[in-house]
């Protein structure tokens, strides 16, 4: 299964009401020619749902990186239904022809509920050649917290190259596995210990509210033509 949804309600205090939501899996042979007409039987799952799976359809607005004739047939549809999509704007697809490139062909799509109340999330378990993705729903407004980082805008790279020339020799066993395992461990600890002693500490930042794609699409449109 490449796609997943999850349900979460763990807040007592949440005024939010209750609703049921559909939830429908979907693939879309690369090789047919869907049209609006196709893909309009969303309308069957009800006012309330989520879709989630291969889509095999590209377009920028779920974060694809080129836009194909199934990708804008199913854009036309989104727009026009006022759906919206859940996506992490990252490749999901894989491909091992090498003359190939990597892009984004899984993604959920929503209806009768705000984006805000849904986190998207990659899985890197062992797959196919698509990275299943898992969205949680929940009834309070789902917030993304910063990604823990070693280093700052602040870091004294120089002090940081010596903290570590200092504390690496080559004077470390690797003859068998367990000398391997050791060194390796040891390394990462004097490369966190570096960047503990070279970063000066920073005030931690806020959660940020989940954006939804085509929110980040249009910042990224804006940036674009900032930087033209």
């Amino acid at each position: 299964m490449l796609c997943e949804a999850r349900t979460s309600s763990h807040d007592s205090t949440s005024t939010r009401p209750h609703r049921n939501i559909k939830i429908a899996s979907t693939y879309c042979p690369p090789r047919h020619n869907l049209k609006v007409t196709h893909f309009d039987s969303f309308q069957t799952l009800g006012s309330c749902f989520i879709v989630g799976g291969d889509f095999n359809s590209k377009h920028t607005l779920w974060g694809s990186r080129l836009i194909t004739s199934k990708g804008r047939e199913l854009a036309t549809l989104i727009q026009t239904r006022n759906y919206s999509v859940l996506s992490k704007g990252t490749p999901t697809y894989w491909p091992t022809d090498p003359r190939k490139i990597p892009d984004l062909l899984d993604f959920f799509i929503i209806s009768g509920f705000s984006p805000s109340y849904a986190d998207i999330q990659p899985s890197y378990d062992l797959s196919s050649d698509h990275t299943p993705i898992i969205t949680t729903l929940s009834t309070i407004l789902m917030t993304n917290r910063p990604t823990p980082r070693l280093h700052n805008s602040r870091t004294d790279w120089y002090r940081y190259k010596s903290e570590i020339s200092n504390q690496v020799n080559g004077e470390w066993k690797l003859k068998i596995r367990e000398d391997i395992d050791a060194a390796v461990s040891k390394f990462t600890n004097i490369l966190k210990q570096g960047a503990h002693l070279a970063t000066p500490a920073t005030k931690p930042q806020g959660t940020s509210t989940y954006l939804p794609s085509k929110i980040k699409c249009l910042v990224a449109l804006k940036r674009k033509a900032r930087a033209t």
